[in-house]
């Protein structure tokens, strides 16, 4: 029972599955699942959070003797294919419980588990809570734009992930973490499904999962599915009820506008957030109408930075502290040369949304300074 496979090849599939299982585990949680067809081979990954499964399709290896299914270590065996010169044939062999792989001269050997310890997370189509299909470059972007915003380890769980909200036509994706808030609208074909919410750890595995082509997100009770081409992954969902994220957004959007060039003002909160000493970077605005100075708050008395930059805005003089590393981040990841500030007060959210990407909104929070 052997298959031979280019060593970039298998590297290419376990660079995402090997995302999966964790790190430190000795049993099947560390594991990979190797199950071989003449058909296919499947890469399989539980971590008792999520599963994912890729198949390498049959034209990228053969298969000599019988097809075999067993759990091999993930970390290691993903270090030992990765240093493998690239390109290079490589072996797998399984007999009398271990897996060998050969390339060249290199032979490596190491101790497996029963594929029959590996668990299963699945459900069916008759338990699916809706369906709904789109572009993964779509998916990818929509997750990305709004992740960083996300929390990692609030005691809030709900915070802790991504929410999904489903409308006729529409799909909303929102994250926080009591600081910030990120809100994308994707215009999507398909009736409206289950809302859910998609835990922190997972966003960059989906992200790296979904790839170019279409993929298919399936809902049932606590556990989502993502499926492509050649690929499936499930994942427990975070239980709780997000906030009311667009009557935040409502109320930030009846504040005054401030017009800036977004390079110009990302450029600014990084310089100046140089000399905001301290575990949180804090910075002064103040804003006039035509002009926001931002300064360095919280550093040496003698070490203070500020700089300024046009804007156009039409009311009332304000001055208001941030966070000025969440403000960066923000700043940076709207795609715009010009974005609008909307101020509401020095005890308010700012929301902050590229002037010609209503879609995208991001609320931030101000700080005491």
């Amino acid at each position: 029972m052997k298959i031979s496979i280019k060593s970039t090849d298998l590297a290419q599939y376990l660079k995402t599955v090997a995302r999966v299982p964790q790190r430190k585990a000795t049993d099947v949680y560390g594991h990979l699942l190797l199950e071989v067809s003449t058909a296919v081979l499947s890469l399989s990954a539980h971590n008792g959070q999520q599963q994912m499964t890729l198949d390498v399709p049959a034209d990228l290896f053969s298969l000599t003797g019988e097809g075999f299914a067993v759990c091999v270590p993930a970390s290691k065996f993903d270090q030992v294919i990765a240093s493998l010169p690239k390109g290079a044939m490589v072996t797998i062999s399984f007999a009398e419980s271990k897996v060998v792989i050969a390339s060249g001269r290199s032979r490596f050997s190491l101790a497996t588990l029963p594929a029959e310890q590996f668990p299963v997370m699945e459900f069916t189509a008759d338990q699916s809570k809706g369906e709904l299909t789109l572009p993964g470059g779509t998916l990818s972007t929509a997750i990305h734009q709004v992740g960083f915003c996300a929390a990692r380890t609030d005691v809030r769980t709900y915070l802790n992930g991504v929410l999904f909200e489903f409308k006729p036509g529409l799909m909303t994706l929102a994250a926080s973490d009591g600081l910030r808030l990120g809100v994308v609208d994707v215009a999507v074909e398909g009736q409206p499904m289950q809302h859910f919410i998609l835990p922190s750890a997972c966003i960059e595995d989906v992200c790296q999962f979904v790839g170019a082509g279409d993929v298919q997100i399936a809902t049932s009770g606590n556990m989502a599915r993502f499926s492509r081409a050649g690929g499936v992954l499930h994942t427990k969902l975070i239980d709780g009820k997000f906030p009311d994220y667009r009557k935040l957004v409502a109320a930030a959007e009846k504040g005054d506008v401030a017009r800036v060039a977004r390079e110009e003002f990302a450029g600014a909160m990084a310089r100046v957030a140089l000399l905001s000493e301290g575990t949180v970077s804090l910075v002064r605005l103040a804003v006039t109408a035509d002009a926001i100075s931002i300064q360095s708050v919280g550093g040496n008395a003698e070490d203070i930075a500020d700089d300024v930059l046009p804007c156009d805005y039409h009311a009332e003089p304000l001055e208001i502290g941030f966070n000025g590393s969440l403000a960066g981040e923000i700043v940076r990841s709207l795609g715009a040369q010009e974005i609008d500030v909307i101020f509401s007060g020095a005890a308010s959210g700012t929301l902050l949304r590229a002037r010609d990407l209503p879609s995208h909104s991001f609320v931030l929070m101000p700080v005491r300074l």
